[in-house]
């Protein structure tokens, strides 16, 4: 029985089939995507231990390391960002070539103070109206807040907000 036939005569379950085994990889991909970008994920690599360990402690341990160190703008930005760090982070691991203390790049700033600005919009409304500066105008908040998730170095651990 040639392949045409056969799907001919079983079309239903060929589809019903292709639909269980596409759900089945949306299921595993969309499991895989949210662990990947956790601090238990993250937190298995040799060079993330100690990030992972102080970010334990903090205010913001029930987020996600990407819900910070990602872009958050749009989902193809977001994937194509996922994989060109996720790489890096390979790349370094493989090598054990991390420096001592990791820092992070100005690129990788300016998408932590847009995730910042993101998840404290409405608070960031009353700063600048205070400073009387726009929202749209950027911001640093790791200028003066960089301590909040990992601590100011690795023994102090992040710093709890009660």
């Amino acid at each position: 029985m040639e392949l045409k036939e056969l799907f001919k005569k079983h079309t239903l379950a060929c589809l019903a089939g292709g639909f269980v085994i596409g759900l089945a990889v949306c299921g595993v991909g969309s499991a895989a995507m949210s662990f990947s970008g956790s601090p238990e994920f993250c937190g298995t690599c040799h060079a993330m231990k100690h990030e992972a360990w102080t970010f334990a402690d903090s205010t913001h341990s029930n987020l996600e390391c990407a819900d910070c160190h990602l872009p958050h703008d749009n989902m193809a930005i977001y994937f194509i960002e996922k994989g060109r760090t996720g790489m890096i982070d390979t790349y370094h691991e493989v090598l054990r070539d991390y420096p001592a203390h990791i820092k992070l790049s100005d690129n990788a700033k300016k998408t932590v103070d847009g995730n910042c600005i993101r998840c404290h919009k409405n608070t960031m409304k009353n700063v600048h109206a205070d400073m009387g500066v726009d929202l749209d105008t950027g911001a640093d908040c790791m200028k003066c807040h960089s301590r909040i998730a990992h601590g100011s170095n690795h023994i102090e651990r992040g710093i709890k907000v009660e």
